[in-house]
């Protein structure tokens, strides 16, 4: 699922250029950089540890703020049921703050925490995990969450637009109810993640009784009344102006209740005018704002710049399960010597992030600490002798797809022309881009890999058990001995165990060069001055729902 927004999000990160290159700091960092002008940023761009601003105290249970938090975000969404149906991140602003996921997850490293609805896990074999649902949490149509509503979300998890991705793990047929607290899930095959998966978006708790009258996973209404668990519920939706939230006073953890009375979206398109909003005082928050603008806005005392570690592995693809040059492990070694991580980092990143050279994030949960990218440099002539070496002496051309040319993939086609290789560019409408990398019909493409779910990139770049069609696009690559590996890190439940077989496929992918890893990812958020705890959740989205402050 994330791939098919992968090239829509890489033109929204590379829209401008700043003029440094740095690093990012340590993923652990969920806070983000809340800096107090351009000598830190300076620092940071340096690839040293970035400097905090001054904290406010989180306030004490029962201390809640009567005021109403303004957001500006990019796009009004057009629904707010989440689960079953593919949504995009700007309408997860929104659904965090009135849905909850099963388990509440760290996303630096996807541990897992009993203080969620479910209170208890455990696995009893590889294939059946029982779990425990908190008693007495309310919907806030007054229903009680009960297993039922858990089993409901998953059948129409299996039918709905995000099947083959997460709930295609699990088989709902067979889960097995003891009461309404207790039940055993089915996974089809052994799948390491499965439980860590529980905490991402894709499995936000909707209330049976509101999803099943609105057509379950092919409800088309805008939004559910009433079918969420958390700390705010929707007030009132006026199309085109706003969309406000309130305060559940009915949470069911009266300790940890919403901090502000509730929250009003508004929708602003243009990024210039989302931080003037902030900077005027007409909004106390703008998302997705651009990481070339953080240095300028970081130095701006009126307003607070927030700047968060997602850790997404920018990836470009190389196809070599459909017999063209990039089958030839002597072609895709070229490439990986033509290209400038770091120049393209410049360019699509604003120089922020850690530099990659493989799928898995380097501090991820399952990187190896290992990145010879740091110290790599392109060597051009050495490309053109593996070149003339795989039968390519006078070049070749290969075939690069999008939905538009990014300045990004510019670069990418003179750095790999400076070799011998011509890169043409395919470009389609949405719906078409992804059909032809469903169908393996490229040479190469840009993605963004998951953080969190870090099993994903594996199914991307294993093309002997999974096909394009089933991870849209991948790069096919067959080898056995490397999905025998990816098998082991899909399947290990010991941890020490997994990570180790995720160090030898990383090793084996720097090796066999199966596809070129970039660099990490960052998001940026405005705020007005005191409003603390921002953090990430899920596969690297913004948590507003326990912020808090002046």
């Amino acid at each position: 699922m994330k791939k098919r927004l992968s090239i829509m999000l890489l033109v929204a990160m590379m829209a401008s250029v700043l003029a440094a290159c740095g690093s990012s700091p340590a993923a652990s960092d969920q806070a983000g950089t809340q800096g107090e002008g351009a000598a830190e940023t300076t620092q940071q761009a340096a690839g040293d540890e970035t400097a905090e601003g001054d904290e406010t105290a989180a306030p004490a249970a029962g201390e809640l703020s009567d005021k109403v938090i303004t957001i500006a975000l990019a796009s009004e969404p057009n629904t707010l049921i989440p689960s079953v149906n593919f949504i995009g991140n700007p309408v997860q602003y929104i659904l965090r703050n009135v849905y909850e996921p099963l388990v509440v997850s760290n996303y630096s490293d996807v541990s897992l925490q009993k203080t969620g609805l479910c209170t208890d896990w455990e696995y009893l074999d590889d294939t059946h995990i029982h779990i425990t649902l908190r008693e007495g949490v309310h919907f806030h149509n007054g229903e009680e969450l009960t297993t039922a509503d858990i089993q409901y979300l998953f059948e129409q998890g299996k039918l709905g637009a995000m099947a083959s991705d997460v709930y295609g793990f699990y088989d709902p047929s067979q889960f097995e109810i003891e009461d309404d607290y207790n039940m055993v899930l089915v996974l089809n095959e052994p799948y390491a993640q499965a439980f860590e998966m529980l905490g991402f978006n894709n499995f936000e708790v909707v209330n049976k009784t509101e999803l099943e009258a609105a057509g379950g996973a092919g409800a088309q209404v805008q939004y559910l009344a009433g079918a969420g668990t958390g700390k705010y519920k929707l007030k009132e939706w006026v199309p085109g102006e706003y969309i406000e939230l309130e305060r559940n006073e009915d949470y069911w953890d009266k300790d940890n209740m919403g901090y502000y009375a509730g929250f009003k979206y508004v929708f602003i398109n243009d990024t210039n005018a989302r931080a003037l909003a902030v900077q005027s005082g007409d909004v106390d928050i703008a998302t997705d704002m651009m990481l070339s603008d953080f240095a300028t806005y970081d130095a701006d005392p009126n307003v607070n710049a927030v700047l968060l570690d997602d850790n997404k592995v920018s990836t470009i693809f190389l196809n070599s399960g459909k017999g063209g040059p990039l089958e030839d492990v002597r072609v895709r070694h070229a490439v990986s010597l033509l290209i400038d991580k770091n120049a393209l980092r410049q360019v699509a990143n604003a120089g922020y992030g850690e530099l990659c050279d493989t799928v898995i994030a380097t501090n991820g949960p399952m990187g190896d600490g290992i990145c010879e990218s740091d110290t790599a440099a392109v060597d051009v002539e050495g490309a053109k002798a593996l070149l003339e070496e795989a039968g390519y002496a006078n070049g070749l051309t290969l075939r690069m797809r999008g939905t538009s040319v990014t300045p990004m993939m510019s670069m990418v086609q003179e750095q790999l022309r400076a070799g011998g290789i011509e890169v043409e560019f395919e470009l389609a409408e949405t719906p078409v881009h992804f059909a032809a990398l469903a169908e393996g019909d490229f040479d190469m493409y840009a993605s963004t890999q998951q953080y969190a779910l870090y099993s994903e990139p594996v199914r991307c770049t294993d093309g002997i058990k999974y096909d394009y069609s089933a991870v849209m696009g991948g790069c096919g690559y067959q080898n056995e001995e490397y999905s025998a590996i990816a098998a082991r890190c899909y399947a290990l439940a010991d941890l020490t165990e997994r990570k180790a077989a995720y160090a030898e496929l990383q090793k084996m992918f720097r090796e066999e060069y199966v596809s070129i890893g970039l660099y990490t990812s960052k998001t940026f958020v405005l705020t007005r001055p005191g409003i603390e705890n921002i953090e990430l959740w899920g596969l690297g989205l913004t948590n507003f729902s326990n912020i808090y402050g002046d």
